[in-house]
């Protein structure tokens, strides 16, 4: 019984929509990037089209920047909560937690998914398989990382940034199953890890200089990063390798609207 109930166990999904989170396309204004058209349907659309395809789902919140607020509540998307938040992408998140709680029935909550705004393929299939597998590994929180062979197989003409690991060559994923326990008190950490991101040499000084040597010569390993990342961060942090490329293909430039309009 209890098996059962692991497998059919639905969480509820924020849609990070915050911060900058625009677009200027050919022709057209600065926009929300979640509601700019991509071949005649928001990208939004296609979004919550495979957020409806998934078993694993609940209620679903996207959380924008307030200069956007309007724009989202005039969209008038049937089953979308709406929050705002101005601050980092763990305040976001948090703001989306606190907002489902809000709601009925949603006061226990331990774990929400979360996706990225600019993902138009995303499949319900994919939101299933990441879900199971982050089930599996019964971490604080999991976070996809998708496998090279199967975003060049299935998009091989957009481009996606790879790193090497002793498993492979993946690309990072825009899915995570995370634990509502971590907030608010991860904000403050996180904040300081997006800040390093542009200071190479302050971030490895934070990584260590052995995590940095063995990923220099090759040698370093997923457990590596997962064991890295859960002693820096206080909490117990793992990846779900997933060969489902839609959710490791999003969209980061204008450019590549017009490249991903052939796949859909």
């Amino acid at each position: 019984m209890d098996e059962i109930k692991q497998h059919t166990k639905k969480y509820d999904l924020i849609i990070l929509a915050g911060g900058r989170g625009t677009v200027t396309l050919p022709g057209r204004k600065e926009q929300a990037r979640a509601l700019a058209a991509l071949k005649g349907r928001r990208l939004l659309d296609y979004i919550m089209q495979g957020v409806g395809e998934s078993t694993r789902i609940g209620s679903v919140v996207l959380v924008s920047h307030s200069v956007h607020a309007a724009a989202f509540r005039q969209a008038s998307v049937p089953g979308l909560l709406l929050c705002s938040c101005d601050g980092s992408m763990a305040e976001c998140a948090f703001a989306a937690i606190r907002k489902l709680r809000e709601q009925p029935g949603h006061g226990n909550i331990t774990k929400v998914a979360t996706v990225c705004d600019d993902l138009p393929f995303l499949t319900g299939a994919a939101l299933d398989d990441f879900i199971a597998r982050a089930e599996a590994l019964d971490a604080d929180g999991v976070y996809a990382i998708v496998t090279k062979e199967s975003c060049l197989r299935e998009f091989p003409s957009l481009k996606r940034t790879f790193f090497r690991l002793k498993e492979g060559e993946f690309t990072g994923g825009n899915v995570s199953l995370v634990s509502v326990a971590l907030f608010p008190d991860c904000i403050e950490k996180m904040k300081q890890v997006f800040a390093l991101r542009k200071n190479p040499l302050k971030l490895a000084a934070w990584l260590g200089l052995p995590f940095i040597l063995k990923m220099v010569c090759g040698r370093l390993s997923l457990h590596d990063v997962e064991k890295r990342v859960s002693v820096l961060f206080g909490y117990d942090g793992r990846a779900a390798i997933t060969d489902h490329a839609c959710i490791g293909t999003d969209l980061d430039r204008p450019e590549e609207w017009a490249e991903a309009e052939k796949y859909l």
